[in-house]
Parts: structure tokens; C-alpha cells; sequence
């Protein structure tokens, strides 16, 4: 994997560079992401990147920018043929809106998106875990007491410097005690009613007390892109298309690795969900 990221992230490098020579794109003004990568090769830039520096950046890019929203997209499409109640209330609403949002309005004109958005993005997080090391010894305070294996309740667990933690993004995010007895169930209402974000999910501190972005300060830089191309791709399909299973409501799906965990229909061996669209109203 790898490999191949590099060897793509060489190929946009070397174009965009050979465009900048030929005169084709202003490498002066350039504000793309590539653009300004290759600025920072340039001897007089304020931080200077080697060639390995700026295919690392690339690569990362292309992996935290491109799989993240296609694993979401792919999730956001399966519960909407799953759940063609929630498809048709949010094809209601979306035709009504009628001309292409803007960014404000795909932000805040566009209630029931936003909230099939973010149900998708918690029920089904692209990234399932996520490290942290610690860099000093602490204590962590428990919400709750726990039992350790030697039979000892402690409220509270010692770290020592060093120490990498794992937090499950998943758990959290579906967690019964924390979001209620329907918190593995795809409902975008409760984004939507009062009360309908629990007062123990209200205490999450990440994005809309999801822990999608991570939080912090290595939280996602691009969650305000990201979620913006999320928005307009739903609104543009779900606008024009009609999506269902291709073997009905009740199919079984399973994760499988690929970059990251996707779904795939259960006892298929390819990394897809193949689904059935056709043109809305045809």
C-alpha cells in the first residue's frame, strides 16, 4: 500500500511540476495543495520539504482525504437503501430546497442532510480506533468504577509516560450507556428532536459530540471539507437517484480490510455493496 501511494503521489508531483516548467498552470500563484508543497522545495521557502517529505504529505493526503469520505459515502448510501422511509424523507426535503446549496446552506439550510450525515458518521466512523501516546505520567479519572482481572475496584487508572493508548472511535460513538438503547440503530431523528442527543453523549467533547474527527488538538483538519463534499454528493444522488439493496432490505453485510474497514455484502468476496439505482421518477 505503501508502495503503490507513493508511486502515485510521484506521478502528481512530477506532472504538476512539468506543468509549472511549460507554463501551463502559474506556479507563482499556485494555492493548490500540490502547488504549495512544491513552493516548499524551493530553496527560499520559509520551511523547506525534501522530495520524501512532500510524497509523505501527498500520500497522507490522498489516504486521510479520499478513503475516509468514500468509506462514509459508501455507509451513507447502504443505510439509505436500507431504511427507504429515511431515503424518501430526505428526497422530500432536498427537492424542496430545489437549486444547489451554497456552503452556508449546506451548513445550516438542510436539517434532515445534516442529520443523516452525521448519524452516518456515528453510527459508522471510517476510522474504528485511534492512538495516543502519553507524555507525562497521570491519572485518569473513570466515569465509572471498574473490576480489574485481580478482582480490585479502582475509579481511576495511572499512566506512565510513554504509554500509548487506544481509544475506540466505535464504542463511543454506539455506545448503549452513552447514547441510549437505540445507539447502535440508524435514526437521524435524534439529531433532530429535543433531547434527542443524551446528556451523557452531550459530556463527548469531540464534533457534535462524535469522536468521527478525533478531538484535541491533532483533531481532523479537513472535517469542514470533508463534511461539505459529503453533503453536496448526498444532495446531488439522492436528489436524482433511487437506491436499494441489490438483494433486498434484510441483506447481511460484514467488514472487510481494505485501506481502512469497509462494508461488503456477507459471502462476497470483493470490497463492494453493489446496489440497484435508478433514476428518480423513471
Amino acid at each position: 500500500m505503501n508502495q503503490t501511494l507513493a508511486d502515485v503521489s510521484r506521478k502528481f508531483l512530477q506532472r504538476s511540476k512539468e506543468e509549472k516548467e511549460a507554463g501551463i498552470i502559474d506556479g507563482k500563484n499556485d494555492k493548490s495543495i500540490i502547488g504549495v508543497l512544491l513552493k516548499a522545495k524551493d530553496s527560499g521557502a520559509d520551511v523547506q520539504l525534501s522530495v520524501e517529505e512532500i510524497l509523505a504529505q501527498m500520500k497522507l493526503l490522498i489516504v486521510a482525504g479520499y478513503e475516509t469520505t468514500s468509506v462514509s459515502m459508501t455507509w451513507a448510501l447502504l443505510e439509505l437503501a436500507r431504511n427507504p422511509d429515511i431515503q424518501t424523507k430526505l428526497r422530500t426535503e432536498l427537492l424542496a430546497f430545489g437549486s444547489d446549496p451554497t456552503y452556508d446552506q449546506l451548513t445550516n439550510n438542510l436539517p434532515y442532510l445534516d442529520a443523516v450525515v452525521h448519524e452516518t458518521l456515528r453510527l459508522h466512523p471510517p476510522l474504528g480506533e485511534f492512538l495516543r501516546q502519553a507524555t507525562e505520567d497521570d491519572v485518569i479519572p473513570l466515569s465509572e468504577p471498574v473490576r480489574t482481572k485481580s478482582g480490585r475496584v479502582v475509579n481511576s487508572v495511572s499512566v506512565t509516560r510513554g504509554t500509548q493508548i487506544g481509544i475506540s472511535t466505535t464504542c463511543i460513538n454506539r455506545s448503549v450507556a452513552i447514547w441510549g438503547a437505540d445507539a447502535k440503530v440508524f435514526r437521524p431523528e435524534r439529531w433532530l428532536e429535543e433531547g434527542g442527543i443524551p446528556k451523557k453523549a452531550q459530556e463527548v467533547q469531540g464534533y457534535r459530540h462524535l469522536l468521527t474527527f478525533v478531538d484535541g488538538p491533532r483533531t481532523c483538519l479537513g472535517k469542514g471539507f470533508a463534511l461539505a463534499e459529503f453533503k453536496t454528493v448526498i444532495f446531488t444522488l439522492i436528489k436524482n437517484f433511487a437506491f436499494e439493496m441489490r438483494d433486498g432490505p434484510d441483506t447481511q453485510i460484514e467488514m472487510t480490510m481494505g485501506i481502512l474497514p469497509r462494508p461488503r455484502v456477507v459471502g462476497e468476496g470483493r470490497t463492494n455493496v453493489p446496489l440497484r439505482v435508478r433514476r428518480f421518477g423513471v
